[in-house]
């Protein structure tokens, strides 16, 4: 089932250590000030969010992010919660608090946040789909750079097929029997052998990035901008998924911070974590089959036509 970004965002939180979702219960009277009474407590201390970062998803303050004080940033008394510095505008009563310990939710202070490290993890990993070109009358090359820019290299297609102007619709692909990429920097192109015609359609089916392959609210496709840009944004990887290799984005991150021996014990732990991500996607991701040749290694051509000789030559393909 799908899941979006605020949900990826609290799961990899967990991992990295402090994740809380609350409700301003009163508005406040300063912009470097929040009141939430869930944490009115004689129990509390001024320190209690020391190393923590308060965040609202929504609202005034939409996607805004600061540390909480660290000497002085609880009353308990009251639930008042006192950042390091304002924000754009005070917080009115009933908005969305969400407050991140070890990892801030978005990048702050020089730190990755949480929600770069969900884009990072959804990049590594893949969904195969077949991806459509119109076709143009007569043309055998097909630039990729414009409408794919994460299209890169040969080994992320899979295979080309293509669909005839006017086919029922239930029919099945039809295999493009020779076809070869074609580099060409950050504009590579695709050559196919057997020319389409105007309202033919070209399909490459290609392994594309998760962190391309999203919805907006319109349904899933690819995306203008890579990654989950809104808190409603969604992908296509599981949730568990998420976890097993945002882990690893996770400690990767936090093994950039502290005491010498605790980046070591992250490093450690981020050694882990990358071989479960990597079993995972072994396990779970698709691997389909690829047809190795699918461009002949010479070409049969007549010679009469081609250099005047009245036999037939092989020319390297």
């Amino acid at each position: 089932m799908p899941d979006s970004l605020a949900t990826y965002r609290r799961r990899l939180a967990e991992a990295a250590g402090y994740n809380v979702q609350v409700t301003a219960t009163a508005g406040s009277a300063r912009s470097d000030q929040v009141v939430c009474t869930a944490f009115q407590s004689t129990e509390l201390e001024a320190t209690f969010f020391g190393n923590t970062w308060l965040y609202e998803p929504s609202g005034l303050n939409a996607g805004q992010c600061r540390r909480i004080q660290y000497t002085a940033g609880l009353d308990p008394s009251t639930g008042t919660i006192t950042l390091e510095r304002g924000l754009s505008n005070m917080t009115p009563v009933d908005t969305p608090l969400e407050i991140y310990g070890r990892l801030p939710p978005v990048k702050y202070e020089g730190r990755l946040g949480l929600n770069d490290l969900v884009n990072r993890t959804l990049a590594e990993c893949w969904t195969v789909q077949k991806l459509p070109l119109a076709g143009v009358q007569d043309q055998r090359l097909y630039p990729l750079g414009a409408s794919f820019p994460w299209l890169q290299a040969e080994d992320q297609l899979v295979e080309v097929y293509y669909r005839g102007a006017g086919t029922d619709p239930n029919a099945s692909d039809e295999l493009m029997i020779n076809w070869r990429w074609v580099p060409g920097g950050d504009n590579p192109s695709v050559e196919i052998a057997q020319p389409l015609g105007t309202g033919d359609t070209l399909l490459l089916q290609a392994y594309v990035p998760l962190s391309w392959w999203i919805d907006t609210g319109a349904g899933f496709g690819l995306a203008s901008v890579e990654g989950l840009q809104q808190e409603t944004d969604q992908a296509i990887m599981p949730l568990l998924g998420m976890e097993i290799v945002g882990n690893a984005w996770v400690y990767g991150e936090l093994a950039k911070w502290g005491l010498p021996d605790d980046q070591a014990n992250y490093r450690s732990l981020r050694a882990q974590a990358r071989a479960a991500a990597n079993q995972w996607k072994r396990l779970t991701l698709q691997h389909p089959q690829v047809r190795k040749q699918h461009w002949p290694a010479v070409l049969t051509v007549r010679s009469r036509d081609n250099y005047g000789y009245g036999y037939t030559v092989l020319t390297p393909g």
